[in-house]
């Protein structure tokens, strides 16, 4: 029988596609005595039930749903882990009433790697492991001034009582030569590095 946390974990792999054992101990089991422990029982438990399924070869496993959406071996594993630790960093603050996963707005505009409400604010975040050229970005760039010009954003955050255009948040090591005068760009390595500077945006 599936416990509530059970279920969370699973839930959590459906979105992110995959996760680490580590990642998972962080989210679901930092409140016990020995979080890696606890995280392995329970872990190797639902994977012996059939309700997950692991890469073995990577060290600590990386955790799939099942039947997986993604591929053991896949190029993407490691872009996916980096938008959990994403989510990981921003729940240090505070939980988000939403967090969306490579949800898919139409061939004109833009396929965010997360959409996400947080601190009253909505945000639209590209986590970028490997370096675009400026021109790649500014068309990326380019798509999501084509939603906001379509309204249809108006939409997506109304529930939330928001009524500005969500920021569109690069999580890169390096900055990118880009700016635009319609959209509300911000730039960081990783959540802390920009919550500690731009705390007047929240």
């Amino acid at each position: 029988m599936l416990r509530l946390r059970d279920r969370k974990i699973i839930e959590a792999l459906q979105l992110f596609r995959c996760m680490s054992r580590d990642q998972i101990a962080n989210l679901f089991f930092y409140h016990v005595k020995n979080p890696i422990t606890a995280a392995n029982y329970v872990l190797k438990r639902l994977r012996r039930e059939g309700y997950i399924d692991a890469n073995v070869e990577k060290k600590p496993y990386v955790y799939f749903p099942n039947p997986a959406t993604l591929k053991k071996d896949s190029q993407k594993i490691n872009h996916y882990l980096k938008i959990v630790d994403f989510y990981i960093g921003v729940c240090r603050y505070e939980e988000p009433i939403v967090f969306e996963v490579e949800h898919r707005y139409g061939p004109t505009f833009m396929q965010p790697d997360i959409f996400m409400v947080w601190q009253g604010a909505a945000f639209f975040v590209e986590i970028q492991n490997s370096r675009y050229t400026t021109v790649l970005m500014k068309e990326k760039l380019h798509r999501y001034t084509n939603y906001k010009n379509s309204d249809k954003w108006m939409e997506q955050v109304q529930p939330y009582n928001i009524t500005t255009f969500p920021y569109v948040w690069i999580v890169s090591r390096l900055s990118y030569a880009v700016k635009s005068s319609e959209l509300p760009i911000i730039q960081s390595e990783n959540v802390e590095g920009w919550v500690g500077s731009h705390k007047d945006y929240l």
